[in-house]
């Protein structure tokens, strides 16, 4: 629960009808002692989320850059250019519980100015940085759950930056009990011996 929702409760609770003084003390009692373990952040909306309430996302055939395949049983494939976010929502509309793989590559919040989303850079002193991403990414995984079949299965790259939030997150969504393992993928060769080099993702 949010801490603006618990608040909201909170006075609920105080100005609520009905209750004795202990029955209000156990309650909210109750609703302090509550822990849960996993990720809170301070949720940052998009632009584009905010573009997505007011609009509905939708795609333009491009007949140009067809695929056009002579054997009649050849899948039909499509590939969406545009905001992942209104890509994954259009497709939540005619492929919920359709696809079996999903592969994202999302920004590993490095700080570096090649990382853009929601119209600005993310630099590497922002504090709620984490945050942002987590607002971020958690947005296209709650789709990409729903696109997911029965046998389904989602892949992501991460680096060290982001490893750790994303599999709280991925665990909270997804549950715990699903993921399958973490796959390292060596990407440097040089080692200095006289420090600690990164060479994964």
């Amino acid at each position: 629960m949010k801490a603006t929702d618990r608040n909201k409760l909170i006075d609920r609770i105080k100005t609520l009808e009905g209750l004795t003084d202990d029955e209000r003390a156990a309650l909210l009692g109750l609703l302090n002692e509550t822990k849960t373990y996993g990720l809170v952040w301070e949720d940052k909306p998009e632009e584009v989320e905010e573009r997505l309430r007011m609009e509905l996302p939708v795609l333009k055939e491009v007949r140009s850059r067809a695929i056009i395949s002579d054997n009649a049983d050849s899948p039909n494939h499509i590939l969406i250019e545009g905001d992942n976010l209104e890509a994954l929502t259009t497709l939540a509309y005619t492929h919920e519980g359709k696809i079996d793989v999903i592969y994202i590559d999302p920004p590993y919040n490095t700080g570096k100015k090649d990382f853009v989303y929601n119209d600005t850079f993310i630099d590497s002193e922002d504090s709620f940085r984490h945050s942002k991403w987590l607002s971020f990414i958690s947005r296209r995984l709650k789709i990409a759950k729903k696109l997911l079949s029965d046998k389904g299965v989602i892949f992501l790259s991460i680096d060290d930056n982001e490893q750790a939030s994303l599999k709280l997150l991925c665990d909270e969504l997804f549950g715990e009990s699903n993921f399958l393992g973490q796959l390292i993928l060596k990407t440097a060769t040089d080692n200095n011996p006289s420090q600690i080099n990164t060479e994964h993702e």
